[in-house]
């Protein structure tokens, strides 16, 4: 998959870092880069497991959409610019997020 690297993303306290290109989500990069995000939906939006809190860099967040307004105000979190989800977040430059969890994939297997 040929992809343009557009932003960084470092998820503590693991210190994982990902590089993340301009068309995908956080969610998204951690995937391609063999990392397991916490799920339940596989990524759609609607399980809401993937929120996270962004702790630096909110000004490289894309906007709020309709299904994350809604999904975080599911969860409570609708008032709270740093808490999003990251199946649905878009970032432009560095991002620091904090999310338990994430782990590569063969970790998860006993590889």
């Amino acid at each position: 998959m040929d992809v343009t690297l557009t932003a960084q993303v470092t998820v503590t306290p693991s210190g994982i870092v990902l590089a993340v290109a301009e068309t995908e989500t956080v969610f998204a990069a951690a995937r391609r880069c063999d990392y397991w995000w916490p799920t339940i939906c596989g990524g759609l939006g609607t399980c809401r497991t993937c929120v996270l809190r962004v702790s630096a860099g909110a000004e490289h967040c894309g906007p709020i959409g309709d299904l994350e307004r809604e999904g975080l105000a599911a969860i409570g979190s609708a008032a709270d610019e740093h808490i999003r989800l990251a199946c649905l977040l878009h970032v432009t430059g560095p991002v620091v997020v904090v999310k338990r969890g994430v782990r590569r994939v063969e970790e998860l297997h006993g590889l």
